[in-house]
């Protein structure tokens, strides 16, 4: 399971070491592939499976008919980049997303259970200090009905 979170360095081409034991959770689930997507200030890190679980195939049964449907579709594809770990345990992160995440120098990956985050040191410090329950913590009323 991917849980708790890390603070990591950003080499000089946009690399991240992903800590050792969301590697072995990573290689012994799911394998090296994953997909990288900016959203809420941050970089969504699913491994190909869940991406697949999560999106594609409930993509495939939406009403491509309709509109608001295909740019809903377009946007989340277009956002999105399929990376996989080095021999050293390292992915990269493409500029455009470091750029939306507001990653420079360092990272914190934060572990949700079957997926991570990567976010820039900055912006992880401003959601407060992280812990559930926090002073900035949502209801749970009304709950994400959307697997993200």
């Amino acid at each position: 399971m991917l849980i708790s979170s890390h603070v990591v360095s950003v080499d000089a081409k946009g690399r991240v070491s992903i800590p050792a034991r969301f590697r072995e959770f990573l290689n012994a689930t799911y394998g090296d592939q994953l997909v990288l997507l900016d959203m809420d200030g941050c970089i969504f890190a699913y491994p190909l499976e869940e991406w697949r679980r999560r999106f594609s195939e409930k993509f495939r049964e939406l009403p491509t008919f309709r509109e608001e449907v295909r740019r809903y579709v377009r946007r989340m594809y277009g956002r999105a980049t399929q990376c996989e770990l080095d021999k050293q345990g390292r992915i990269l992160l493409p500029a455009r997303l470091r750029e939306a995440a507001g990653i420079q120098r360092e990272a914190v990956i934060v572990g949700l259970e079957n997926k991570f985050e990567i976010w820039s040191r900055d912006r992880w410090e401003q959601q407060g200090d992280g812990r559930p329950g926090g002073p900035e913590a949502p209801s749970e009323e009304g709950l994400l009905e959307l697997e993200f």
